[in-house]
């Protein structure tokens, strides 16, 4: 596949949910719960912005695997920062648009992250979107899906019996309501050629499961333009985090894996990681 074209659609706003958040902010969501759960993350807990990583009063930031928009939104009302927000499935770049449009600092492209300018297929929960994940992982993916069920509603049931037989329901094939869509995927060093982006004070990732593939696009001569770069992980072994560890650290970032304890999730980790020559600059 040659470039690609990166272009957006025109949001529908009839029939979808809007929400007012604690903050006075107003987003459409595809559920409550998720909202909620994403705003404690965001907002309260700032689960991004621990172990040195900051957001600078202007500058550029990568929201890969942006989902409705609630890091970009975060990153838009604490400062003058331009954002380009990049989420592959429709559905949800279609809630990240509406949410966004107002924004005129922020780019939203409906394309994910990783290895290589492709397409693949994604499974798509409408009731647990931030879950949503390739085909290539579904396998087994259901436990994951489990546990972010019981993070999102736990605060709603005192009887952990009766969380869990909610949680079974949700996870009913007709609740869970499974979709498969078909995503064009590109790499962080095309889009750094493509915005002309240099230097990138901060690159978030959250993209299920795909991690590895995202710093995988990332070209040797793109390392240096990075300053920041903040992650989830899924699923790591040992060995999985020593290559991550080796990954940052030979293209000279200093680098912090740390378990997500409030999620109790198994082999669950936020990652921090810190360009060593832009702080020894600053």
């Amino acid at each position: 596949m040659s470039r690609m074209e990166y272009k957006s659609f025109s949001p529908r706003t009839e029939d979808t949910a809007k929400k007012r958040l604690h903050n006075g902010i107003e987003i459409y969501q595809n559920n409550e719960g998720e909202t909620e759960f994403l705003y404690n993350e965001i907002f309260q807990k700032e689960m991004y912005f621990k172990h040195g990583i900051t957001l600078p009063d202007h500058g550029t930031v990568m929201d890969v695997g942006a989902n409705i928009g609630m890091f970009t939104l975060y990153v838009s009302s604490k400062s003058n920062c331009r954002v380009y927000s990049f989420e592959p499935l429709p559905p949800t770049f279609e809630l990240l648009k509406m949410n966004t449009s107002s924004l005129p600092r922020v780019t939203t492209v409906n394309v994910g992250l990783s290895n290589e300018i492709k397409e693949a297929e994604f499974a798509y929960f409408p009731t647990m979107s931030t879950d949503s994940v390739q085909i290539k992982y579904r396998d087994n993916h259901d436990l994951d899906l489990r546990y972010g069920l019981i993070n999102h509603y736990r605060d709603h049931f005192d009887d952990p019996r009766m969380l869990n037989r909610f949680v079974d329901q949700l996870m009913s094939p007709k609740l869970l309501n499974e979709q498969i869509h078909r995503c064009k995927l590109t790499t962080i060093s095309e889009m750094i050629r493509y915005y002309d982006l240099n230097p990138i004070d901060l690159l978030k990732i959250d993209v299920e499961k795909s991690e590895f593939e995202v710093l995988e696009g990332i070209e040797p001569e793109d390392w240096g333009k990075i300053r920041q770069i903040v992650m989830e992980v899924h699923g790591l072994d040992g060995e999985q985090i020593s290559r991550l560890e080796n990954i940052f650290r030979s293209n000279g970032f200093h680098v912090l894996i740390d378990y997500y304890e409030d999620l109790n999730i198994p082999n669950y980790y936020n990652v921090y990681a810190l360009n060593q020559m832009h702080i020894s600059a600053g």
